[in-house]
C-alpha cells in the first residue's frame, strides 16, 4: 500500500512539474513571437497611406488605436495579460475587422482535420511499411524500398505540391486547384448530409494530406525498421522462435510491444512537426487553415492574429508532447524517478 502511494505521489509531482514547465514555455513562445513581430517594420495601414486613402494624421491615429505605437514593454504586458485572461482572442483584426477567435475557429477546424488525418496516415502507413521492410530484411526488394523512400523524402514539400497540382489538377483534372473554398464561401456551403461533406472534404484534402504526411511516414518506416532489427537480436526473440512462434506473431505481439514507449514519444513530437509543416502545405494548396492564416497575418503585419494563432498552435503542440511524456513516464518508471 505504501509503495502504491509513493508511486502515485512521484507521478503527481512529475505531472505538476511538467505542467509548470510547459506553462512557462508557452508564455516564452508568446513573448518571442511578439518581439519578432515588433522587429518587423511597417503596419497594416501603410498601403492605405501609400494609396492616399487616408491622411498622415489618420494613419498615426490608427497606429495608436491598434497599439502599433506602444513601446515593447507596454505591448508585452498587454500580450501577456491577454494570454493569461484569454482576452487576446476577443480583439479585432485590423485587417478584416473580425474578432480574432472568429478568424481562428474555422481555420483551426480545417487544420486539425488535415493534421490529424496526416498524422494517422503517416504513422499507420509508416509503421506498416516498417514492419514489411523488416520482414524482407536482407533481400534486394528491401534495398529498393529504402532507396525509393529516401528519394521520396528528399523531395521538398512545396515542389511536390506544385507537381501534384500540375499533374492531378491541371492535366488529369482529378482534383481542384484550391483545396477548400474561401472563408465566406465555406460558411455558406451547407452539405446535404455528413457523408457527402466527408467525401467532399477528403477529395479536396487528399493532395495536401499526402504531401504533409510524407516526411513522417518515411521517418516511421526507418525508425520502426531499425528498432525492430535491434530488438530481433535479443535473446528472448531466439527463445520465442525456438518455441515455435512464426515471424508475424513474433513481430506484432513481441517486438512491437517492446518498442512502443519510444514510438509514443515520437508520435507526439511528430504531431508538432506536422503542425509546423502545415504552414507550407496549406500555402501551396491555398488550404484555409491556421498555416495560411499565420502567413496572411504576418504579411499584413497583423500582430494580434499572429500572436493568437501561435498561442493556439503552441498550446496544441505542448499539450500533445506533455501527454506523451506523462504516458511514457507511466509506462517506464525510470523516467519519473529522474
Amino acid at each position: 500500500m505504501d509503495g502504491v502511494l509513493l508511486t502515485m505521489t512521484k507521478m503527481l509531482q512529475y505531472v505538476i512539474a511538467k505542467i509548470i514547465h510547459r506553462f512557462v514555455t508557452l508564455i516564452l513562445v508568446i513573448v518571442l513571437i511578439y518581439v519578432l513581430m515588433r522587429s518587423v517594420p511597417g503596419t497594416p495601414f501603410d498601403v492605405l497611406l501609400y494609396e492616399r486613402k487616408i491622411t498622415y494624421e489618420q494613419y498615426e491615429e490608427l497606429c495608436k488605436e491598434w497599439g502599433y505605437r506602444d513601446d515593447v514593454l507596454t505591448g508585452l504586458s498587454k500580450v501577456i495579460v491577454g494570454s493569461l485572461t484569454l482576452s487576446l482572442f476577443k480583439h479585432r483584426s485590423p485587417i478584416t475587422h473580425r474578432i480574432v477567435i472568429e478568424e481562428i475557429t474555422w481555420r483551426l477546424v480545417n487544420t486539425m482535420g488535415l493534421v490529424l488525418s496526416a498524422f494517422v496516415f503517416g504513422a499507420m502507413g509508416g509503421m506498416l511499411l516498417g514492419m514489411v521492410v523488416t520482414r524482407i530484411h536482407g533481400r534486394k526488394s528491401e534495398l529498393a524500398v529504402l532507396w525509393g523512400a529516401l528519394l521520396y523524402r528528399s523531395l521538398p514539400v512545396f515542389w511536390l505540391g506544385m507537381v501534384f497540382l500540375y499533374i492531378f489538377a491541371q492535366i488529369l483534372k482529378w482534383f481542384p486547384f484550391t483545396a477548400m473554398p474561401k472563408w465566406g464561401a465555406a460558411l455558406q456551403y451547407v452539405p446535404p448530409n455528413v457523408f457527402v461533406f466527408t467525401i467532399d472534404w477528403f477529395w479536396r484534402s487528399l493532395l495536401p494530406l499526402i504531401c504533409l504526411s510524407k516526411i513522417s511516414m518515411i521517418a516511421y518506416l526507418f525508425t520502426i525498421r531499425n528498432m525492430m532489427l535491434d530488438e530481433l537480436a535479443n535473446d528472448y526473440v531466439v527463445t520465442m522462435r525456438a518455441v515455435g512462434y512464426d515471424d508475424r506473431t513474433l513481430l506484432e505481439h513481441g517486438v512491437l510491444r517492446c518498442i512502443l514507449p519510444p514510438v509514443i514519444t515520437m508520435m507526439a513530437i511528430d504531431l508538432g512537426f506536422l503542425v509546423s509543416g502545415a504552414v507550407v502545405t496549406e500555402t501551396v494548396f491555398e488550404y484555409p487553415g491556421m498555416g495560411t492564416l499565420i502567413y496572411e497575418a504576418i504579411m499584413g503585419k497583423d500582430f494580434v492574429t499572429v500572436v493568437a494563432s501561435f498561442y493556439i498552435v503552441s498550446f496544441a503542440v505542448i499539450v500533445s508532447v506533455t501527454i506523451a511524456e506523462i504516458l511514457y513516464a507511466y509506462i517506464d518508471p525510470r523516467i519519473r524517478r529522474g
